[in-house]
């Protein structure tokens, strides 16, 4: 999911924030391996070009884009100078000179990476890391691992995946909060450990990574709604009957426990829908909700890697622009966002009309979340036999659902918030882990195959708490070479401005991938060496 993008945005202390300076080292017939660079973004850990990494483009606010060679970056001045070209926002060349470029105007900053295959000189527009793939990823290239920041915790067999944190937080401009059960975790004692892994070829910059502990009502749980309430819930009740296009489904659903139902998607449109019934047989009332846990397939995955070919040598303009102009992409981001859509829940009207009331889902194909949706108009529902009917409306080929159930919600909790009080290892960037994560005017940067062990202090009464990650952060991904021979600006404007036309044209493409996607991502997950 990557491409050494160095994305800049001032910091209080106008600090250049250079994330990430990678170079790649191969071995004749067996493969390569990723050298990484880790300091502090205060001390960049490339100060000037070399012969590896000749070339840097600077993305300025004002639309402007230098291209530099020999440059230096000259901490005193909190700038960048160079000899090189500068163009217009029409990319038309405005004059080539000597530059010193104030990092404060720099949205994005590039740099490149000269492969076997590229003449001296080259320059991409995203930095292109070759040789990573596995033998696995050669042929399905966009179903290749890809991972935000993973949390394990530990079941009492195992460290388990729990959470992947922020997962469309793609840049800066969308850094996000995010938050995810531990609904199947339980601690043991009040010192609590959570892994923190950097699994992929990413870099990913973490401002907080906190433990959430919301009070459990007895006997019952606490969920998340999808609008961030925390609600105490009991007497919860797994469905009487789930169908779905292929008959009864009720085994799969009828537990947490990683069995998941899951569907093919449509062979001419990704957004075609399909619709799973539920139905409880219990007294209805007033103040209930559904409780759903679930995770995406590979399909996002696909789409975000076809975006990212589509771009091609552009994407670091496209990038550029989401900083420059954060609200109007994000509502931009929107539009193919809202078509592919979250999992619906219907209930029947008084007019015995299918309406919607609720949705949830959350970006990422990693970690099953649960959360629950209150279901407003339940009373109106409840039939002679007690017979409560539900209907959960997806795309085809989207959704792998694991759990459903019903429940009582009796009232609204208010979770506390435990920074992590030490780490393993205790520094990085030759700061305090813990300090990095509990200074929102910070952040941890992580690299591929980067691990620490959070350890947060509970309350004494720990079992009486519902425990969630809470994280916040962004992270940048690293252009595959493999994808740039489909730059295709016009595919990535249909994207935005028409997607439902997007996602019809992307059927074929994506079918005749999907039965191997699952294979190939799990087959590939980065390991460092």
């Amino acid at each position: 999911m990557k491409s050494i993008s160095y994305f800049i945005k001032p910091a209080i202390s106008r600090i250049l924030l250079f994330l990430i300076s990678v170079s790649l080292i191969f071995y004749p017939n067996c493969g390569s391996r990723i050298e990484r660079i880790s300091e502090s973004p205060k001390q960049f850990p490339v100060p000037k070009s070399s012969q590896d990494l000749p070339f840097l483009k600077l993305h300025m606010k004002n639309g402007d884009l230098y291209v530099l060679e020999n440059w230096n970056f000259i901490t005193s001045k909190d700038s960048v100078s160079g000899s090189g070209k500068l163009f217009n926002p029409n990319r038309e060349l405005i004059f080539e000179d000597k530059f010193t470029v104030p990092v404060s105007q720099v949205v994005l900053a590039e740099t490149n990476q000269i492969n076997a295959s590229a003449g001296a000189g080259a320059l991409v527009a995203l930095t292109v890391v070759t040789g990573i793939f596995t033998i696995v990823c050669i042929a399905n290239p966009k179903a290749c691992f890809g991972s935000c920041p993973t949390f394990y915790a530990y079941n009492g067999y195992d460290y388990i995946v729990q959470s992947e944190g922020f997962s469309s937080s793609i840049s800066p401009a969308l850094e996000e909060r995010d938050v995810d059960a531990l609904y199947r975790i339980k601690p043991v004692s009040e010192d609590f450990e959570v892994q923190l892994r950097n699994e992929a070829y990413e870099t990913h910059i973490i401002r907080s990574a906190n433990i959430l502990a919301a009070p459990k009502p007895e006997g019952g749980r606490v969920f998340a709604t999808p609008d961030g309430k925390y609600l105490q819930a009991i007497n919860i009740t797994e469905a009487s009957s789930i169908t779905a296009a292929e008959g009864d489904i009720s085994e799969k659903l009828c537990s947490f426990d990683g069995t998941e139902r899951f569907s093919e998607a449509d062979s001419t449109d990704l957004v075609a829908k399909e619709t799973i019934e539920v139905t409880f047989y219990r007294p209805a009332s007033d103040s209930m909700g559904i409780v759903i846990a679930a995770r995406q397939t590979l399909l996002t995955t696909f789409l975000f890697y076809q975006t990212l070919s589509y771009m091609g040598t552009t994407a670091g303009d496209w990038l550029a622009n989401v900083e420059r102009n954060k609200n109007q992409f994000k509502q931009l981001l929107d539009n193919p966002r809202n078509v592919l859509g979250n999992i619906d829940v219907l209930i029947q009207n008084e007019n015995d009309e299918w309406e919607k009331i609720g949705e949830v889902g959350e970006t990422g194909p990693i970690a099953t979340d649960i959360k629950i949706v209150p279901l407003t108009k339940i009373s109106t529902c409840e039939s002679e036999d007690s017979a409560i009917k539900l209907k959960l409306r997806m795309a085809k080929g989207l959704w792998r659902i694991d759990y459903v159930a019903l429940a009582d919600i009796i009232d609204e909790a208010t979770p506390q918030i435990i920074f992590p009080s030490t780490s393993s290892p205790e520094f990085a960037n030759n700061s305090s882990v813990t300090e990095l994560l509990a200074n929102p005017d910070s952040v941890l940067v992580t690299y591929p195959g980067d691990k620490y062990l959070l350890n947060y202090k509970l309350p004494p009464d720990y079992k009486n708490y519902e425990l969630f990650v809470e994280t916040q952060g962004y992270y940048l991904e690293w252009m595959r070479n493999e994808w740039l021979g489909e730059e295709n600006v016009e595919r990535v404007y249909q994207m935005f401005l028409n997607p439902k036309q997007f996602y019809k044209d992307l059927a074929p493409q994506f079918k005749k991938v999907e039965a191997e996607m699952e294979e190939t991502f799990w087959s590939s997950k980065y390991v460092y060496p």
